[in-house]
């Protein structure tokens, strides 16, 4: 797992953030600062590595400089960072830094068709929400798909249901199915389908 931290000012929200996920053996921590860095984020940076390593003692931590001030340039460095791990699983903790900054790295995972997920703190810290990265990426849907989600929406969960819910053939519907399954709009309960989050908001916005 590689651990994505956009800092800013403050390390409470990145510390935060790895402690709720729990860091293994064999996990990455890869910091990321806009350049040029600002001496509050420094000093943030040195607070945040000083814990993690009293913590884990062999723990990878990695930084990056990125200037985020060119929108294009920095979109592209971060594509060539996160392109030489694109097989990882990834968790990015948005929470801290600049927002362009944020959006950068977000974009960049998106283009590159990251596994993984997204979190990001309330900045009164009451909160946390969290999501997988593929929800960011264009749904697109055929009829047929869009029916089979349609019925399974409607209560009817189990292959067989559905074909007679659609009219279409028993092929169809699994392979239909199966192919939903793998691109994460829908789980399987033992025998019976279910929506996912992404499955209810492909047929939101479908």
């Amino acid at each position: 797992m590689i651990f994505v931290i956009t800092l800013g000012f403050d390390e409470k929200f990145a510390l935060r953030s790895v402690a709720r996920r729990g860091l293994k053996g064999d996990d990455e921590v890869w910091v990321i600062l806009p350049k040029p860095v600002d001496e509050r984020a420094e000093r943030a940076y040195m607070h945040f590595n000083e814990i993690l390593f009293k913590m884990f003692q062999n723990l990878k931590i990695f930084r990056f400089e990125v200037d985020c001030r060119n929108f294009l340039d920095s979109l592209l460095e971060l594509l060539n960072i996160f392109n030489k791990n694109r097989d990882e699983r990834f968790v990015f903790c948005l929470s801290g830094g600049f927002r362009a900054l944020i959006l950068e790295v977000l974009l960049a995972a998106n283009f590159l068709n990251l596994d993984g997920d997204v979190e990001v703190e309330f900045e009164d810290s009451s909160s946390v929400v969290s999501f997988p990265l593929k929800w960011c990426r264009n749904i697109v849907l055929d009829d047929i798909e869009k029916k089979v989600l349609a019925g399974v929406r409607d209560g009817v969960g189990t292959v067989s249901g559905l074909v007679r819910a659609t009219g279409l053939s028993k092929v169809t519907v699994w392979r239909k199915v199966r192919g939903l399954e793998l691109r994460g709009f829908l789980e399987r309960r033992g025998r019976v389908y279910a929506l996912t989050g992404l499955g209810l908001i492909a047929l939101s916005v479908g």
